[in-house]
C-alpha cells in the first residue's frame, strides 16, 4: 500500500490510495479550521474506518473523501517533541521537556494518583512548572541576574505550550454559578460540595484559587 505524506503546521497529512492526488494548502487550511475541533469525518456517508496518523499535535487521515482529525494526547506530543529536540540538538528544549516528562511520571505515581497519565495531569504539572519559572524570573530580575532570567523565560515559553489558555474570571463564575444552581447546596458543607464539582468540571481550565474565589463570592451573595 502506497501513501504520500506532507506536513502543514502541526499536522501530519497522509494521503492513502484513493485519496486526491493533491490537497491544496488553502483547502487544507479551510478543512482544518472547520473540522479540527469536532474530530468527525468530512463526509460521513462515504467514509470507512481508518488508522489515524500520528503527528505532534493532531492525527489526520485522508482516505478517499474521508478526513479525520483528532488531538494527540499531550504526553505523546511531549515524547515526540523530545525526539525532535534531540534530533535538532536543542539542549535547552530537550532538558526542559525531559524535566516535564519526569515530573509528570512522578506525579502519576504519587499516593492517590490514578497511576496513569492523561492530559489533565500533564497540564497540571506544566502549569506548576510555569509558575516556578515565573517565580524564579522575578527573583533573578530583582537580583540583576538578567541572563539567568532569560534562560528561565526560554524554558517557560516551552512549558506554556502544554498549558491551555485559562478561562476568564467571568467564565469561571458562570461555570460555578451553574454548579450552584444544580446542587442547591446549603449549610457549612456547601462550599466543599461546590468546590468538588466545579473543580472536576474546570480541571485544566482554571486554577483552584480562581474556583474557590468564585465559589465564596457566589455563595455569599
Amino acid at each position: 500500500m502506497r501513501s504520500e505524506s506532507a506536513r502543514s503546521g502541526g499536522l501530519d497529512l497522509v494521503l492513502h490510495p484513493g485519496a486526491p492526488r493533491r490537497v491544496h494548502r488553502s483547502f487544507l487550511g479551510r478543512l482544518v479550521t472547520h473540522h479540527e475541533h469536532d474530530g468527525h469525518n468530512a463526509d460521513q456517508g462515504n467514509c470507512r474506518p481508518s488508522q489515524q496518523v500520528r503527528g505532534h499535535r493532531r492525527r489526520l487521515s485522508v482516505i478517499g473523501p474521508c478526513v479525520t482529525i483528532a488531538e494527540v494526547p499531550l504526553f505523546e506530543r511531549l515524547e515526540a517533541e523530545m525526539v525532535d529536540a534531540r534530533r535538532k540538538r536543542d539542549e535547552n528544549a530537550l532538558g526542559t521537556l525531559s524535566l516535564l516528562k519526569s515530573e509528570v511520571v512522578r506525579a502519576s505515581k504519587e499516593p492517590g494518583a490514578a497511576g496513569s497519565v492523561d492530559d489533565d495531569l500533564v497540564v497540571r504539572v506544566a502549569r506548576k512548572e510555569v509558575k516556578r519559572r515565573q517565580e524564579a524570573i522575578d527573583i533573578y530580575r530583582k537580583a540583576g541576574r538578567d541572563e539567568s532570567a532569560r534562560r528561565e523565560e526560554q524554558e517557560m515559553s516551552i512549558l506554556r505550550a502544554y498549558v491551555p489558555a485559562g478561562l476568564s474570571e467571568a467564565q469561571v463564575e458562570a461555570e460555578v454559578r451553574a454548579v450552584i444552581a444544580e446542587l442547591k447546596p446549603e449549610g457549612p458543607k456547601a462550599f466543599g460540595a461546590v468546590m468538588k464539582e466545579a473543580s472536576a468540571r474546570l480541571a485544566g481550565r482554571a486554577e483552584g484559587g480562581q474556583i474557590a474565589a468564585a465559589a465564596r463570592k457566589l455563595l455569599a451573595s
